[in-house]
C-alpha cells in the first residue's frame, strides 16, 4: 500500500519548520526595533511637494522642533537658560553617551529677548516681547519655552532623543517630570513610535490568546488547537521577519502586519480543520490530512490569492506606510499559505485525532447543528427576493455616502483626546502659541540690485501680510531678529527713493548694521545664501488642535501674498515657495483618499477577473462580487453619511476586507457548484453549501474579528480604528456571504452559475 505524501515526509517538514523559528524570531525582533513615523516622509520623493520640502530642509534644516515648557516657566526663570546649556554644552564639555549628541541648537525666550534688547538691535523690552509672542513667548508676555532642534543623530532616533531630553531636564535641571509639557513635530513623531510599539506590546498577547480561546470553542480538540496555534504563530513570525530581511522598516500601520497574518492563518486553518474532520467522517484517519488538502486546496489557495490581491492593491497608494503594509501583508499571506499546506497536514499526520481506519460517525450535536443550518438556509431561499432587494437597497444607499468620505492624517488625531501627548499639545498652544508650521521661502537673485535692507523690508511686508490672516497665530522671520525698521518702513518697497539726506543716511546705516550681523539671520535659520541666491524664510504658525483645513489656510496665505504684491517687485514676479508640515499633511490627506478609491477599484477589478475566470461567465463573476463589495461599501458609506474621518489605519481595511470576504465566497461557491455537479437542484445546492460553509465562516469571522477588535481599546487611534473597522467589515462580510449571496443564487441571477 502506497503511503501518502504527508505520511512519507511529515517529519522532514516539521524539522524544517522548527529550523525556521530562530531566524524568524530574530528577524521579528530586529523589525520591531526600527521604526520611522515621520509624516514628512510619507509621500514619495518625486512628489513636487516632497521635493520642495527636501529643498527647504537642505537650505534651512528640518522644520521639526521640540517645545519644552513647564508650569512656572517664565522669562525670569533661570532654569530655561540652564536647560539650553545642558542640552547643547560647549564641545569641550560634551561626553560620549551623555545624551547631548542628539541636540544641535536650542532657542529660548530669555536668550532671544536678551539678544534683541542688546546691540546691534537695541529694542525696547516691550517691542522685543511683541516680536517673540506666539513662538518663544506666550500671549501673556511672560510665559516662555525652549525650542530644541535635533542633530542628525537625534533625527535618526527621535525616541532616544526624547528620552535624553526628559532625562536632562529632570536629572540635571531638577524639573518635575509631571510638570513638563512637551510638543512639536519631533515629540509627535517620537510619540507615534512609542504608542505604536506600546500598542503591540500591550494588546498583541491578549489578541492572540482571545483568538486561541475562540478557536478552542470552535474546534473542541486540544490537538487541533495546538497545531493551529503553532502554524499561525510561525506564519506571523516568518512574515514579520521578512520585513527585516528585505530591508523594510516598521511604522505606525506596519505594526498590524503580524496580527493580520496570525488571524488570517488561524482562520484558514479552521477551514482546513473542518475539511479534515469531514475526511475523518467519510474515509477515516488514514490519509485524512491528504484528503483535507485535496478538498481544501482550491478554495484555500484562491482565497489566499484574492486576499493577497486585496492587500497588494494597497501598493498603488502613494502613502508610504500604507504601500509597505499592503506589500508585506500580501507577502505574509502567501508565505502563510505555504506553511498551512505543509506544516499543518504534517502535524495532523504525526499526531492524528484518532487511530484506526473506520470513518467517524457524526455526533448528535453535529446532526442538530446541521438541521438548524438547513432551516436557516431554507428561510433565506424562500424569502430570496425581499432579502436580495433589501441588501441591494442598502448597498446603493451606502454607496451614495461614499462620496462624502473625509480623510485625516494629522498627527494630533493619532492619539486619544485624553492622552498626555494631546493634553500637552493643547496646553502649549494655549500658553505659548500654535505648533503647526507653514514655511514661506522668498528667493531673491543677488543680481537684482536690492540691498540687504530692501530685502529685509520686503520680508517684513510679506510677514505682516501673512500675520494678519485669521487662522495664522504667529509668524517669525529674519525681521524678528533685525533692528527696528520703523524709521524706514513707511512706504518702503524695493528700490524706493527717499527724499532727504536724513532718511537716506538712516537707510545706509541700517543696511550696514544688517550686513554686519548677517550671521545672526543664518544661525537662526531664517537666511540661506549662495553665490547667486538669497533665500529668506518666513514661518507661519497655525493651530494643530483646531478643525482647520490646511489646504484653505495655505490658499489664503498664497492669495494674500498675491494681493499685496500683484505685480511683484519692480515689475518682477516674486519667486516664492510654500512648504512645511501643514502643506505636507494636506497632500497626504488628498493622497490617502485617492489611494483608498484607487486600491479598492484595483482590488475589485482584479478579483472580479479572477471570479469570471473561475466561474467561466462574466455575469456570474460580477454577481459574485456584490456580496464582496457589500461590507466595504456599507461600512465606508455609513462613515461618509456620519461625517466620520478615515485615517491611515482605516484606509487599509477596505481592500483587506474585500479580499477576506472573497475567501468565504469562494468556499461557498465551491460547495454550491459541487452540489450542482452531483445532480442536486439549485435550491438544494444552496442549502448544502450553507450547511457546509456556515460553521467555518462563522468561526473564522469570530476568530479574526474578535481578535482584531481587541485593539479598539488602544489609545493609538490608527490601530484602534483599524481594529474597529475590521470587526465591522468582517461581520458585514458574513452577512454578505450567508444572507446576500444565497439570496442572489436563489433568484434568476443564480442561473448564471449553472453550467450548461
Amino acid at each position: 500500500m502506497n503511503r501518502s505524501f504527508y505520511a512519507r515526509h511529515a517529519w522532514p517538514i516539521l524539522i524544517a519548520a522548527v529550523a525556521l523559528v530562530p531566524p524568524g524570531a530574530w528577524g521579528t525582533l530586529q523589525a520591531f526595533r526600527g521604526s520611522n513615523n515621520n509624516v514628512s516622509q510619507w509621500l514619495p520623493r518625486d512628489f513636487p511637494e516632497t521635493e520642495a520640502y527636501r529643498y527647504f530642509c537642505r537650505k534651512f534644516g528640518a522644520d521639526e522642533f521640540a517645545v519644552v515648557c513647564w508650569d512656572d516657566c517664565t522669562l525670569d526663570d533661570p532654569r530655561v537658560e540652564e536647560l539650553a546649556r545642558r542640552l547643547v554644552p560647549p564641545p569641550e564639555k560634551r561626553r560620549e553617551g551623555d545624551g547631548t549628541e542628539f541636540f544641535e541648537k536650542v532657542l529660548t525666550g530669555p536668550g532671544a529677548l536678551k539678544a534683541l534688547m542688546g546691540p546691534p538691535f537695541e529694542l525696547s523690552r516691550d517691542e522685543a516681547i511683541e516680536r517673540l509672542k506666539g513662538t518663544l513667548v506666550g500671549p501673556d508676555g511672560d510665559r516662555t519655552c525652549a525650542v530644541v532642534m535635533l542633530s542628525e543623530v537625534g533625527d535618526a532616533d527621535r525616541c532616544k532623543a526624547l528620552d535624553a531630553l526628559i532625562a536632562i531636564a529632570v536629572d540635571q535641571c531638577e524639573l518635575d517630570r509631571d510638570e513638563l509639557h512637551l510638543g512639536g513635530d519631533t515629540v509627535f513623531n517620537a510619540a507615534i513610535d512609542i504608542e505604536s510599539q506600546r500598542t503591540i506590546r500591550r494588546w498583541i498577547g491578549l489578541s492572540m490568546v482571545l483568538a486561541l480561546v475562540i478557536a478552542w470553542v470552535c474546534l473542541r480538540q486540544i490537538k487541533l488547537l495546538i497545531m493551529v496555534f503553532a502554524v499561525s504563530v510561525l506564519s506571523a513570525v516568518v512574515g514579520t521577519a521578512l520585513i527585516h530581511y528585505t530591508g523594510g522598516q516598521m511604522n505606525l500601520v506596519m505594526v498590524m502586519v503580524p496580527v493580520l497574518i496570525y488571524v488570517l492563518t488561524l482562520s484558514a486553518s479552521v477551514h482546513l480543520c473542518n475539511y479534515y474532520r469531514d475526511a475523518l467522517r467519510e474515509t477515516g484517519p488514514a490519509g485524512a490530512p491528504l484528503s483535507a488538502v485535496m478538498v481544501g486546496w482550491t478554495p484555500c489557495s484562491l482565497a489566499a490569492a484574492t486576499t493577497a490581491v486585496g492587500l497588494g492593491s494597497l501598493y498603488v497608494s502613494h502613502i508610504v506606510p500604507v504601500k509597505m503594509f499592503g506589500y508585506y501583508s500580501a507577502l505574509g499571506v502567501i508565505v502563510a499559505l505555504g506553511l498551512l499546506f505543509s506544516v499543518l497536514p504534517a502535524m495532523m499526520e504525526v499526531w492524528p485525532l484518532a487511530k484506526g481506519s473506520a470513518p467517524f460517525k457524526p455526533s448528535a450535536t453535529a446532526m442538530r447543528r446541521d438541521r438548524i443550518l438547513r432551516t436557516l438556509a431554507g428561510l433565506v431561499v424562500h424569502h430570496r427576493w425581499p432579502v436580495a432587494l433589501f441588501c441591494t437597497a442598502v448597498l446603493v444607499f451606502c454607496g451614495c455616502g461614499v462620496a462624502f468620505i473625509k480623510t485625516s492624517v494629522r498627527p494630533s488625531k493619532f492619539f486619544d483626546p485624553n492622552s498626555p501627548w494631546i493634553q500637552d499639545f493643547r496646553w502649549l498652544e494655549r500658553e505659548i502659541g500654535p505648533m503647526v508650521s507653514i514655511e514661506v521661502v522668498l528667493d531673491i537673485d543677488k543680481e537684482s540690485g536690492m540691498t540687504l535692507l530692501d530685502q529685509m523690508l520686503l520680508v517684513d511686508q510679506i510677514e505682516r501680510a501673512i500675520r494678519g490672516l485669521d487662522h495664522v497665530g504667529a509668524t517669525i522671520s529674519a525681521a524678528t531678529y533685525a533692528p527696528s525698521l520703523n524709521d524706514v518702513r513707511k512706504g518702503a518697497t524695493a528700490k524706493v527713493l527717499f527724499m532727504g539726506d536724513l532718511r537716506a543716511m538712516r537707510r545706509r546705516i541700517l543696511d550696514k548694521r544688517l550686513n554686519g550681523h548677517r550671521h545672526v539671520f543664518v544661525e537662526n535659520r531664517y537666511l540661506s545664501e549662495n553665490a547667486k541666491q538669497m533665500l529668506w524664510r518666513i514661518t507661519a504658525r497655525v493651530g494643530g488642535s483646531q478643525q482647520l483645513d490646511y489646504d484653505d489656510v495655505l490658499e489664503d496665505v498664497e492669495d494674500e501674498v498675491r494681493r499685496k504684491f500683484p505685480k511683484g517687485v519692480d515689475g518682477q514676479d516674486l519667486d516664492i515657495t510654500y512648504t512645511g508640515s501643514a502643506p505636507l499633511v494636506f497632500v497626504a490627506q488628498r493622497e490617502l483618499l485617492y489611494g483608498l478609491f484607487k486600491s479598492f477599484c484595483l482590488a475589485f477589478a482584479l478579483i472580479a477577473v479572477v471570479m469570471m475566470i473561475l466561474l467561466r461567465r462574466a455575469s456570474a463573476g460580477i454577481i459574485a462580487m456584490l456580496p464582496n463589495v457589500f461590507p466595504a461599501v456599507v461600512t465606508f458609506g455609513l462613515m461618509g453619511w456620519m461625517a466620520q474621518a478615515v485615517d491611515v489605519g482605516a484606509m487599509m481595511t477596505a481592500s483587506v476586507a474585500m479580499g477576506i470576504a472573497v475567501d468565504d465566497t469562494l468556499h461557498f461557491l465551491t460547495w454550491f457548484r459541487r452540489s450542482l455537479l452531483a445532480g442536486r437542484t439549485r435550491r438544494l445546492a444552496i442549502i448544502e453549501a450553507f450547511q457546509r460553509c456556515a460553521p467555518a465562516m462563522t468561526q473564522t469571522t469570530l476568530i479574526a474579528g474578535l481578535a482584531i477588535l481587541v485593539f479598539v481599546r488602544s489609545d493609538f487611534q490608527p490601530v484602534s480604528q483599524f481594529g474597529l473597522l475590521m470587526f465591522v467589515l468582517l461581520a458585514a462580510a458574513l452577512v454578505g456571504d450567508l444572507v446576500f449571496l444565497p439570496a442572489l443564487l436563489a433568484t434568476r441571477a443564480g442561473e448564471s452559475f449553472v453550467r450548461r
